[in-house]
């Protein structure tokens, strides 16, 4: 079950990290893949959303995030002391961005390197990085978390849970968002 860590604001300044980024264009808004990619996981997802009637940002609605990554929007060592936080040797992580008015629908993050992954015995983490606002919700399995701290951290169940989130507020929503092998696996 997904499960609260602990607090890292303590260890890494988010606030910092927020900054460096907020003016910045993100590499990409998400979703990435579509319907008929070939991503293990994708079609199921895309049909549920369809099925749901969500229309992506690149379509003009409002199923959209930005993603920012380390060593080109944000310092590579927030992912190295984080990672030796949770004991982890990381594989990927980034920084998720909400605006007001958008949504990330149910889903689980179905990757480009998913036949690799499945072969991995993998640990997903979630950080809440802005300060907390109205309109922030995250999700994820059964946990819907509202007014986190800056630096709450959470444990997924799998790096494959069903997540979404959302932005009702008047702020962008940031999360950061890793996964890799424990230490020592």
């Amino acid at each position: 079950m997904t499960g609260y860590v602990g607090n890292c604001n303590n260890i890494i300044d988010w606030q910092s990290v927020v900054d460096t980024i907020k003016d910045k264009e993100p590499g990409y808004i998400g979703p990435r893949h579509k319907e008929g990619d070939a991503v293990v996981g994708i079609d199921d997802i895309a049909l549920k959303w369809k099925e749901a009637g969500y229309i992506t940002a690149a379509k003009g609605g409002n199923a959209g995030w930005g993603m920012y990554f380390a060593g080109t929007h944000f310092d590579q060592s927030v992912v190295d002391t984080f990672s030796e936080y949770v004991g982890i040797t990381p594989i990927s992580a980034w920084i998720s961005r909400i605006d007001p008015g958008m949504m990330a629908p149910w889903h689980w993050d179905a990757n480009d390197n998913e036949e690799e992954y499945s072969t991995m015995e993998l640990e997903r983490y979630s950080v809440h990085i802005c300060k907390p606002q109205p309109g922030h919700v995250f999700a994820v399995d059964d946990i819907v978390m509202y007014n986190q701290s800056q630096g709450d951290t959470f444990k997924w169940t799998s790096r494959k849970s069903w997540h979404g989130g959302g932005n009702c507020g008047l702020t962008p929503k940031y999360l950061f968002n890793i996964f890799g092998e424990r230490n020592g696996s």
